[in-house]
């Protein structure tokens, strides 16, 4: 059944189809720190308050951690983190194999697996080859990693939504 968020889901997907590795990163890290308000004003018992609270995305994942996040979450967040603010903060900066790796270096067993597959669903429906996920440029990475860790978060949402 269709919710609230199909539209920004569509969003978020045609952001990530970007070209240019700036727009996709900045969009990622934004629609990921979204996530992450959400996820938080879900777990607390007075949303309202958390916006009295200066907390940036470090403290954020840090936060929703603390509230029952799976801790592999954070490494992965904060590296995703790092890449956005090296784009932001530097014109003349641009997201590097090294930056890529190091994310994919960020996740968990279980996020990995989830790439792995997500790579090898996307390949099949689009009728190519299996290669490896590794040889990919960089942005392409980046994405599907984006991609899955945006989707943790809001599958952690929601749980937490239904057991209120």
């Amino acid at each position: 059944m269709p919710d609230g968020n199909d539209n920004q889901d569509a969003a978020y997907y045609a952001a990530m189809a970007a070209e240019d590795a700036f727009s996709v990163v900045i969009r990622a890290g934004a629609y990921i720190d979204h996530e992450l308000i959400k996820l938080l004003e879900a777990t607390v018992p007075a949303p309202n308050a958390l916006k009295q609270v200066p907390l940036d995305y470090a403290a954020r994942c840090a936060l929703a951690v603390a509230l029952g996040l799976d801790e592999n979450f954070q490494p992965p967040l904060s590296a995703l983190g790092k890449i956005r603010n090296k784009l932001a903060h530097n014109p003349e900066a641009s997201l590097s194999d090294g930056d890529a790796n190091n994310l994919y270096k960020a996740l968990g067993d279980l996020e990995r697996t989830m790439v792995h597959n997500n790579f090898a669903k996307t390949l099949a429906k689009r009728d190519q080859k299996l290669r490896r996920f590794n040889d990919e440029p960089a942005l392409d990475r980046f994405v599907l990693i984006a991609v899955v860790l945006r989707s943790a978060l809001v599958v952690a949402r929601r749980r937490v939504e239904r057991m209120r």
